[in-house]
């Protein structure tokens, strides 16, 4: 199952999606995006900007530039299955996280994925959900840290299913399994949800490009991980 602008794409579950190649996503200039489902819109802030590079990627400075929504209407259930996926560029490592998508609050209880800072967790890719006073974490994050830079472009994805009676969370760089966490926690909440930021909330800001990102409902399986990395590959040069 697909969608209207790449068939290819997984569309079951399909929450979020934002490209900036696409052009009913974003036109190519101002300071409007879309998504290309779900009927929200998002503002591009502080200077952040487009680069024609890969068919068009989001520029972000790692200072303040972000994109931000105010109609956040991705249905949220606490306890839910969900998948974060993205495709991106870091252009360092510095002491500090940059967080490619958070939606939650800027105390981060909130669904999350980012780069964390040099030195912690490697420097690796992370997903996760996060609960108030930092509870009921469930995350993962890649053994590769520091050299994600080096990597240029990168594909990952983030799933958090419940097989059972605990959660398992999983993350996927591109296209295949990097790491697994199985959560002791048997329940999340996130609390408010006024924040709905990608390239970075606070001080957290990303230094690199961001060409997409989409959220699922539920856990993708495997397959359709490879399915979704397989559709957008060659245009990233994966």
């Amino acid at each position: 199952m697909g969608i209207a602008y790449n068939t290819s794409i997984v569309s079951d579950g399909l929450v979020f999606a934002l490209d900036a190649a696409n052009t009913r996503s974003y036109v190519g200039s101002g300071n409007t995006a879309y998504s290309l489902c779900n009927n929200m819109t998002l503002s591009l802030n502080n200077g952040a900007g487009i680069t024609s590079s890969n068919s068009g990627m989001f520029v972000l400075d790692g200072t303040n530039d972000n994109l931000t929504s105010s109609n956040y209407n991705i249905p949220y259930v606490n306890n839910s299955e969900y998948t974060f996926e993205a495709v991106c560029k870091f252009n360092s490592n510095p002491n500090s996280y940059q967080t490619v998508f958070l939606y939650g609050n800027s105390n981060y209880e909130a669904l999350v994925l980012g780069k964390a800072r040099s030195g912690y967790a490697n420097g690796g890719v992370y997903g996760g959900v996060y609960g108030p006073g930092g509870q009921n974490i469930i995350a993962v994050s890649t053994t590769t840290g520091d050299q994600i830079v080096a990597l240029g472009n990168i594909h990952y994805t983030y799933t958090l299913s419940k097989p059972s009676t605990v959660y398992v969370a999983k993350l996927y760089l591109n296209g295949v399994l990097e790491a697994t966490t199985t959560s002791g926690a048997i329940s999340y909440t996130l609390g408010t949800l006024n924040t709905f930021a990608i390239g970075g909330p606070s001080a957290d800001y990303v230094n690199g490009n961001i060409g997409m990102l989409k959220v699922y409902n539920r856990a993708l399986s495997a397959e359709e991980v490879k399915q979704n990395y397989n559709a957008t590959k060659k245009r990233y040069g994966l």
